[in-house]
């Protein structure tokens, strides 16, 4: 069975396209959205030699080797014409950056993208060119992690507060995502005690203002 955070991502796959995962390790989601018949074919993508060999065993081992094929690839270098959709997940921010900008991405209908890290630079980098966030989740998998879809498709530069927390996220207001808000604003609460500065306690007013009350603890 596959995590929560890689559960999450499948369900934001619409079916019957061809995937590429990029970084796909141990090919765990490409072989998942085979068998659960979202996808009838999946890119294995990997840089490094050794995932991309665990990643031909766990293809094996599941016979599906017509259906998950294993690519040798820096990024999307490898992507072949037919793909319509694109993963990114797992990985630091500036990773995924790097890989955006070494690609067309205006050639896939859409991408999917959670990153570990620097969440706020990625959305960032999402207006900064003005493409279209889609649809968004929060999951928890032990950490709080937000998967991201968005297209090449138009679209105005998103406020600061949507770059924040997520256009979707700020719309849908679904229980992960409160949940996630009153996570974050504890933490900040607790580095404020000591750091005391402004940026903080304007972001907790800010996370205040968006559950819509203040939330005593």
């Amino acid at each position: 069975m596959i995590s929560a955070r890689l559960l999450q991502i499948a369900m934001l796959v619409d079916k019957n396209k061809v995937v590429f995962d990029v970084g796909s390790d141990h090919a765990l989601l490409p072989c998942f959205l085979v068998e659960n018949n979202i996808s009838d074919k999946v890119y294995a993508g990997e840089i490094a030699l050794g995932p991309l060999n665990k990643a031909k065993e766990n293809i094996a081992k599941h016979h599906l080797e017509d259906k998950v094929i294993p690519v040798f690839s820096d990024g999307l270098a490898k992507a072949e014409d037919d793909v319509d959709i694109v993963i990114i997940a797992g990985m630091g921010y500036h990773t995924i950056k790097h890989i955006l900008d070494n690609c067309d991405v205006s050639r896939y209908q859409y991408f999917l993208v959670q990153s570990n890290t620097d969440v706020e630079l990625l959305r960032q980098y999402i207006s900064d060119h003005q493409y279209t966030i889609e649809d968004e989740r929060v999951v928890f998998d032990g950490f709080y992690y937000q998967i991201i879809r968005f297209s090449a498709d138009l679209h105005e530069p998103y406020t600061d507060l949507e770059i924040k927390y997520g256009p979707i996220n700020l719309q849908r207001r679904d229980e992960v995502f409160i949940s996630y808000l009153i996570d974050l604003k504890k933490r900040l609460e607790n580095i404020n005690e000591k750091a005391n500065k402004d940026e903080y306690r304007q972001s907790i007013r800010e996370i205040e203002g968006i559950l819509g009350y203040n939330i005593e603890h």
